[in-house]
């Protein structure tokens, strides 16, 4: 009796990698995989899962006839037993190469806490989907990391334009015109109502108007004068202020937070303990957005008040292993600039009056404020929003002033 041995193949699990690693899918187009997330290939699937488990991105090359076919190409190959039914199907302008963009989201339900959706597009005669499925605490904590997936994945042989070490051209008239004519093409494109624009050369304005109107539906044209809800971009301002107060010996980028605002804590102690003025504004600090509570309860929110809800919130990461963005955390750093300069005043006023003096004074930004009954007199844009359908739609409607400042 002769007995043959047979010796099975078994594949390796893969393993997490230790930095972001350039990529290949399997048709070529690059992109960056994580650090610590797996990546494994099989057929046309390039899969990145990250260390939680349980969700993935599947970037799946195909080719098809149409976006329609590509994208059930994909989940052929990805999840051939995925049901989820399609909700909205939106498309997306050209860019960085890739043509006939269209994202396709899916509905699933409240239990599932699940976000699913497939970014298709086109390249060399080849659709790539990208396709989204993430439970939603880890599509939260890894955003960052996902936005780089997304952002860097580009198509076979195709280079970004660079403009490092060329010398910018005269803003005459015909390049002026050119400038203005992309931006009313880019409105057009992308359905934004209005814009301000503003064009600075060597000390002086060459341009300075608006295009389009300030709200949908009225005739009012914005122009260089036109006040607009700037939204995060107040984090760079807050981060400007630190940045002078530090200038100015009030404190350094290394001092612990703690020691300059008593209130100031997290919900845990160690990661309070190691959070310094630099650490406020780079969102490493491992606490979670978590900041539904005062978007959804903003009429009674006071800086104090926000204050205590930071307190209670405990970090979803390490300390300096991931960026999660930070309402929270960045207002706190807002509170400690403001109370540092004006330790005697409320935490919003001193917050206020530090940043009018700190900032928008120097700026000569005369007709800046924080206070939204006043923003909304005037010269001002009403902010915009795409819906579901991703049609333009009134994100804050015109609405009646009451005597306390709210809106109704």
């Amino acid at each position: 009796l002769v007995c043959c041995a047979v010796t099975a193949r078994v594949a390796a699990a893969p393993v997490p990698l230790r930095a972001d690693t350039p990529s290949r899918t399997v048709e070529g187009n690059t992109f960056v995989a994580p650090a610590d997330w797996t990546l494994n290939v099989h057929g046309p699937v390039t899969l990145l899962e990250p260390p939680e488990g349980g969700s993935a991105l599947a970037l799946v090359d195909v080719r098809a006839p149409d976006a329609d076919a590509a994208v059930a190409a994909a989940w052929k190959a990805y999840k051939p037993d995925a049901r989820w039914p399609l909700k909205v199907v939106t498309p997306a302008p050209p860019r960085d190469g890739w043509s006939d963009r269209r994202t396709y989201t899916y509905q699933t339900s409240p239990n599932e806490k699940r976000d699913v959706f497939a970014d298709v597009r086109r390249a060399n005669d080849v659709w790539t989907a990208l396709i989204y499925d993430m439970a939603q605490d880890v599509g939260e904590k890894r955003a960052a990391q996902v936005s780089v997936v997304f952002g860097k994945l580009l198509p076979k042989g195709y280079q970004r334009e660079s403009f490092a070490g060329r010398k910018a051209h005269t803003l005459d008239a015909a390049r002026v015109a050119a400038l203005t004519g992309f931006v009313e093409t880019a409105m057009q494109l992308t359905r934004v109502p209005g814009v301000s624009v503003g064009l600075y050369q060597d000390g002086k304005v060459v341009f300075a108007d608006g295009f389009g109107v300030r709200e949908m539906g009225r005739p009012d044209r914005p122009d260089a004068g036109t006040r607009y809800m700037i939204a995060s971009n107040t984090k760079a301002m807050a981060t400007l202020m630190l940045a002078r107060l530090v200038d100015q010996e009030k404190f350094t980028w290394d001092t612990p937070a703690a020691s300059l605002l008593p209130s100031f804590r997290l919900g845990d102690a160690e990661t309070t303990r190691q959070v310094l003025v630099k650490h406020l504004i780079c969102a490493c600090t491992g606490m979670p957005r978590q900041d539904l509570e005062w978007l959804l309860e903003y009429r009674d929110l006071t800086p104090e008040s926000a204050m205590v809800l930071l307190g209670t919130m405990q970090p979803t990461s390490g300390f300096g292993e991931l960026f999660q963005y930070s309402n929270a955390m960045a207002a706190a750093a807002g509170f400690i600039g403001g109370h540092v300069a004006y330790p005697t005043l409320e935490l919003g006023a001193a917050y206020d009056r530090a940043m009018q003096e700190q900032v928008f004074g120097p700026l000569g930004m005369r007709h800046t404020t924080h206070d939204f009954s006043l923003a909304q007199r005037g010269n001002f844009a009403v902010p915009h929003a795409p819906t579901i359908d991703g049609e333009p739609a009134l994100a804050v409607a015109r609405r009646r002033l009451l005597p306390d400042g709210f809106l109704d």
